[in-house]
């Protein structure tokens, strides 16, 4: 008796490995899928996407020159565009955390080379800015700046 009980979990144990094996292999499957869509974007697409960094890259010159934004990662952060700056050097400076895409990319290895010099990790894998761990803004900070997204596609609807 013992032995059929045996001969029954190992069975349950190999047909279960079996069946995740195909479903693994099928969400690889799934997600290579996936990538080669992305790579089937219509011009239409890529022609909005134009557009878009442009109007980006136009309104990051107008923010910084303003005084309104200084980001400390590479490329375009496009979540403090939408909020209409942030001052990202500062955030880090002062210890009170970093915007979402800020936060990303820091962890993407994709800081700015003045800040890359000050960033290591502590013992627990958390990135640290001049020894202080990096956190994401607070929720009433992040509800502040979503509301002041909010207002500012109102507002721009009217802008000359």
């Amino acid at each position: 008796m013992l032995r059929i009980s045996h001969a029954i979990s190992a069975t349950l144990l190999l047909g279960t490995g079996f069946l995740a094996g195909l479903f693994c292999t099928a969400d690889t499957d799934h997600i290579q899928a996936q990538e080669s869509q992305t790579m089937e974007i219509g011009n239409d697409v890529l022609s909005a996407y134009r557009v878009v960094k442009k109007s980006s890259q136009d309104l990051e010159s107008l923010l910084v020159s303003g005084s309104e934004l200084k980001n400390v990662t590479t490329g375009v952060n496009f979540f403090s565009l939408s909020v209409g700056g942030i001052d990202a050097e500062q955030d880090l400076e002062d210890g009170r955390g970093v915007d979402p895409e800020t936060f990303a990319k820091l962890y993407a290895d994709l800081a700015s080379p003045k800040i890359m010099e000050h960033l290591d990790y502590d013992e627990l894998g958390r990135l640290r800015y001049k020894k202080n761990v990096i956190r994401l803004y607070s929720r009433e900070r992040l509800k502040t700046l979503f509301r002041k997204r909010d207002e500012l596609m109102v507002r721009s609807e009217t802008a000359n």
